[in-house]
Parts: structure tokens; sequence; C-alpha cells
């Protein structure tokens, strides 16, 4: 089974339950990445690659209100 936008939805909402660490998105979403990379559409493979690039400086970091709406998104994908 794929990999879904409901499956990284969800995986993100329970990383949000322990408060925003930009950091710790980024790591997740490259684990995330490297369990799945075979099975993501190229839609969720360039959000996930997005999220790990905020590990590269605080320039790449999305803030608390754009990530709230990454996974809004990602809800309605």
């Amino acid at each position: 089974m794929a990999y879904s936008a409901k499956n990284l939805c969800d995986d993100l909402g329970k990383e949000m339950q322990h408060g925003y660490r930009a950091t710790k998105v980024a790591r997740l979403a490259c684990k995330i990445h490297n369990d799945h990379c075979r099975e993501l559409s190229p839609y969720l493979d360039n959000k996930l690659m997005q999220l790990t690039s905020m590990e590269e400086g605080s320039e790449f970091e999305l803030s608390e209100g754009e990530f709230k709406h990454l996974i809004k998104e990602l809800r309605s994908h």
C-alpha cells in the first residue's frame, strides 16, 4: 500500500501534539521519506523534501502557521 497524504498528515499531526519544532519535523520527514521513498507520489515526495530541507537552515524553516497550512493542504489532497 502506498504512503498517502492522509498518512503524512496523521504522522505530522502526531508530531504537533508535542509542539512545533522545525528540526524535529525535518527529521521525521527525512525518516518518512527514507522509509517510503518508492511508494510516494511526486506531490508527497515534494512536500517531504520541502520539510526535510528545514534542517539546512532557518531560511528554509516553515513558521508554525505555514506548517499548519501544509497539514490543512494535505488533508484536502
